[in-house]
């Protein structure tokens, strides 16, 4: 059974790095939407991420919101699983093992995601002659794009101290909420893919 995250120490945790964690995504100058994709890891070099842990995965990938529930909300079942299942792949990729969240795992797993929308105001031109157009005449218009982020962190609760649990690894992706689902998924797991490529597992 992997664990729930109805834990405030957890919920603090992801909050305060959601906050920390936020790209702008110019929407100008690329030819593919995952041009915009964004992938940030950063890493504790006092831990020694070449040996071998247990780990433990949540339930679901929980949505951030801003809001304080009791009760989490996750994201849509079918990213949360491909996040997960991701997460899963490449963790076993390097000996490390799965176990069930009451057997006191070396790691835990958090796992959060939220979007953001961005949109824009273009006024009308002015009309020659007038020096500025004719009420009702130019309409303006309103543009923008919507992006999703994603947040790992890797967690150490046995060296929690003062109720602050240590997070030795994070990794950020960003990109644009555009494209068919299979699409989406498609560079989730690129981008997944890609911070496992970065230090400290690149050593």
């Amino acid at each position: 059974m992997r664990y729930n995250l109805n834990n405030k120490r957890f919920k603090l945790l992801f909050l305060f790095s959601a906050f920390l964690f936020i790209f702008n995504c110019n929407p100008e100058g690329g030819e593919y939407v995952s041009d915009y994709d964004l992938v940030y890891t950063n890493y504790s070099p006092e831990y020694d991420f070449n040996k071998t842990y247990t780990y433990s995965l949540p339930e679901g990938v929980i949505k951030i919101d801003g809001e304080d529930d009791d009760d989490p909300e996750f994201i849509d079942k079918v990213y949360s699983d491909a996040i997960l299942s991701n997460l899963k792949t490449n963790l076993d990729a390097m000996n490390w093992t799965e176990v069930d969240a009451s057997d006191s795992p070396d790691i835990v797993i958090v796992a959060s995601a939220f979007d953001q929308s961005f949109y824009y105001y273009f006024p009308p031109p002015g009309y020659p002659g007038w020096g500025w157009w004719y009420p009702g005449y130019i309409p303006g218009y309103v543009s923008g794009y919507k992006t999703g982020s994603i947040l790992i962190q890797m967690t150490v609760p046995k060296d929690a101290t003062n109720n602050e649990i240590p997070v030795n690894w994070i990794c950020g992706v960003n990109g644009l909420l555009q494209g068919s689902t299979a699409y989406v998924i498609d560079r989730i797991d690129r981008n997944l893919n890609q911070a496992f490529k970065q230090a400290p597992f690149n050593n």
